[in-house]
């Protein structure tokens, strides 16, 4: 039985589930008016990566500016359609993970695009978005795993409890004092599947892969070429159900030029019977071929 708190509660999440599909559809039906309608008037915006080459990174507020990028982008492309991922809600903070596909307009030429944003409320409304974006890699033979009957009717449980599932999730993202090669095999799957966003050719493990050995090798590779300076602890986590998200701000150096960064990343995990089967991340490309170049 479930008490009066908790079926309000419910009912809050799924509300706020309702809006953010409500966003993401008006956004891809050129729904301008819908769409700010669900943000407060000053709302505060900070995208991490270049929008399609068009908009740098940066913080803007208000719900003019957010129609101001809005037009920017749809002036070359043409939304086309959009498919959300997951949706994970705690409290008042929210994040949807989504792919939207744009077609640009002078050539023809349709681009799929990973997306996530993290969205704080305030009176039913966003007072702050954080957006990730990057192009969307097709799988190479990585996808799920097939599941049983019995999976489908009787899904795994997480096997932790929401503090735990967030303290590792930030463990498994802490590189100060390089990666922890073996923490990576204690908190993931021996086949769990690890999603890095972006363009292959400019990123070479861009793309989804699978078992923990192939993101031990991933993660020694950006080891050799990155450092990170100091401890980043996270900006925001949300926990929903077996879903984790974080949003961080970390300081690295690229060991081969010297060049120092700030990058914002996001990480994604989902856990069954207390191990990560699934890693998404995103992190801002273009700040780190900057470093690089």
């Amino acid at each position: 039985m479930h008490g009066p708190g908790e079926r309000s509660s419910q009912v809050i999440e799924n509300e706020t589930r309702r809006r953010v599909h409500e966003i993401v559809r008006s956004r891809m039906t050129y729904d301008v008016s819908t769409l700010v309608e669900h943000f407060v008037e000053d709302v505060e915006l900070n995208y991490s990566c270049s929008r399609l080459g068009l908009l740098p990174p940066g913080q803007w507020r208000g719900r003019d500016a957010l129609r101001a990028h809005l037009r920017r982008v749809d002036v070359d492309y043409e939304p086309l359609e959009a498919e959300i991922l997951s949706v994970l809600v705690e409290g008042e903070n929210t994040v949807v993970r989504w792919i939207g596909s744009w077609r640009h307009r002078a050539t023809g030429l349709v681009q799929s695009m990973c997306m996530a944003h993290f969205l704080r409320w305030q009176n039913g409304l966003v007072s702050e978005m954080y957006e990730f974006r990057d192009h969307h890699c097709e799988a190479r033979g990585a996808d799920y795993l097939l599941q049983s009957l019995d999976d489908i009717l009787n899904p795994r449980g997480p096997g932790l409890m929401r503090d735990e599932m967030a303290r590792r999730l930030v463990a498994m993202s802490s590189f100060s004092c390089g990666p922890d090669i073996e923490l990576i095999r204690e908190l993931c799957s021996p086949d769990v599947i690890c999603e890095f966003v972006g363009d292959r050719a400019t990123i070479s493990y861009a793309g989804r892969h699978r078992g923990v050995d192939a993101l031990v090798n991933i993660v020694r590779g950006i080891g050799v070429d990155f450092e990170q300076l100091g401890h980043a602890m996270p900006d925001e986590v949300i926990v929903d159900g077996g879903n984790a998200a974080a949003r961080r701000t970390v300081e690295w150096r690229h060991r081969g030029t010297g060049r120092r960064g700030q990058v914002q990343l996001a990480d994604f995990v989902r856990f069954e019977d207390g191990l990560i089967v699934e890693i998404v991340e995103f992190r801002d490309s273009t700040a780190l071929l900057q470093m690089q170049a």
